[in-house]
């Protein structure tokens, strides 16, 4: 089972095309997938520390693996190793900042590898541990190139909290009791998808961060002929 799945097909753009069904896939970690899990799947990009990997490795059931972390040590709040648990919870928007600031050229490596797969072998699937930080920052560009919206990108974003609101609650009421109300909380706002922390990385991208990647027009129109009808 993959917890947080969603493809990305049947989203519209802003220029009324739609994302191809079957193609773009974004996940929570992939350990406890079976066979049926990742059908129609030809290749997965692991976005987590090696750290993470190792703690929980995924199941590929034989496709392409790629792991292409998009930072490598321990960050409290959005890695999930062990070790990170106990560096406390930080504020989560200024982590977003932090992600598209000091991490680009490693979200340049995944976004031009999405944008480079060869889909007539199989859809791609990228993942971080919850499916939610890195995740959504990388599927946030690869809906904007695609010529999205970035309220229809938000709603998309969002969509995790079905899965994550119940399981942040669950803990938040198990920690209340032994960290107290101020620690469950904030381990509340890690788990979940929030509107300014999605804001907080584009506030810190900027009106050009596509064109600071160094991705042009020619690859944009060309992976839009792909991905759109």
């Amino acid at each position: 089972m993959i917890n947080n799945i969603r493809d990305l097909g049947g989203i519209r753009t802003k220029d009324g095309k739609t994302i191809k069904q079957g193609c773009l896939i974004r996940s929570a970690n992939l350990s406890q997938a079976e066979e049926q899990d990742v059908k129609g799947i030809s290749t997965i990009i692991d976005l987590r520390t090696p750290g993470e990997r190792e703690e929980k490795p995924d199941c590929a059931c034989g496709r392409e693996y790629l792991p292409i972390p998009i930072f490598e040590h321990i960050t409290a709040g959005i890695s999930h190793e062990k070790k990170a648990e106990k560096k406390g919870v930080p504020d989560m928007s200024g982590l977003y900042r932090w992600l598209v600031r000091e991490c680009r050229d490693n979200f340049k490596k995944v976004v031009e590898e999405i944008m480079a797969h060869d889909y007539s072998k199989g859809a791609i699937l990228w993942h971080c541990s919850e499916g939610k930080d890195r995740c959504g920052i990388t599927t946030a560009l690869i809906l904007e190139i695609l010529g999205v919206d970035k309220y229809v990108i938000m709603e998309d974003y969002l969509k995790t909290n079905v899965v994550n609101i119940p399981k942040a609650e669950g803990i938040r009421e198990k920690l209340k009791e032994s960290h107290g109300e101020e620690f469950a909380q904030s381990v509340y706002r890690a788990f979940i998808a929030d509107e300014t922390y999605l804001e907080a990385a584009w506030s810190e991208m900027g009106d050009d961060f596509i064109e600071q990647l160094g991705i042009g027009a020619k690859e944009i129109e060309e992976f839009r002929g792909k991905m759109l009808e």
